[in-house]
């Protein structure tokens, strides 16, 4: 959320327009002045979590929602004529969706460095598993909120389920660490960090 900008905004503050912000004040929002925002109807999404095998980004402008991932076609869709997301306008021809394909393509890779991010999440992973090997030693104790008794190690994905059989679970048809697409039952091993 933009609450920073907004809170200085409120406050009539300023702030360093050389550090990296990401985000504009939502007082024009509450003042009716959307004028003052450029690209006022933007929102960009990432998400690079479980079930994924490489980072997803979305652009959402005006009528336009573009996705983007490494390990996938790229998608666009005219949320206006096609609100259910039915029909890819990334293989269209046509002129002036082109355009638009290759502006949020340009925006993209401007945005977003992909491989420095598959870089950073195999970093996550590695460390991540040494702590669960230090962790997995002696009696286990989930460490996760446990409301009215109820046991919730068992209600997590994250707590039961190895990534390489979430993995096969979440994408149809499964694929391995680069995108290529494997038969059923052949996703063992082939998640995200490839075991490393």
């Amino acid at each position: 959320m933009d609450l920073l900008p907004t809170l200085v905004d409120l406050v009539g503050g300023s702030f360093d327009h050389r550090l990296p912000l990401d985000g504009v004040s939502l007082l024009p929002y509450m003042k009716s002045q959307l004028a003052l925002i450029p690209h006022h109807d933007t929102v960009f999404g990432e998400y690079a979590g479980e079930g994924t095998i490489a980072p997803l980004m979305m652009i959402r402008r005006g009528p336009w929602k573009f996705v983007t991932c490494p390990a996938d076609p790229p998608q666009l869709f005219n949320l206006k004529e096609d609100p259910k997301e039915l029909y890819n306008l990334a293989v269209n021809h046509e002129s002036s969706v082109a355009k638009v394909f290759k502006e949020f393509v340009e925006e993209a890779n401007t945005r977003w460095n992909f491989q420095a991010i598959h870089d950073e999440v195999l970093k996550s992973q590695r460390s991540r598993r040494l702590c669960w090997a230090a962790l997995s030693q002696g009696r286990y104790q989930s460490m996760d909120y446990q409301p009215n008794d109820d046991d919730a190690s068992k209600k997590y994905i994250r707590s039961n389920v190895p990534l390489d059989e979430l993995e096969l679970r979440a994408r149809y048809p499964p694929v391995d660490a680069m995108g290529r697409e494997l038969r059923r039952g052949q996703a063992k091993d082939n998640a995200g960090a490839k075991n490393e």
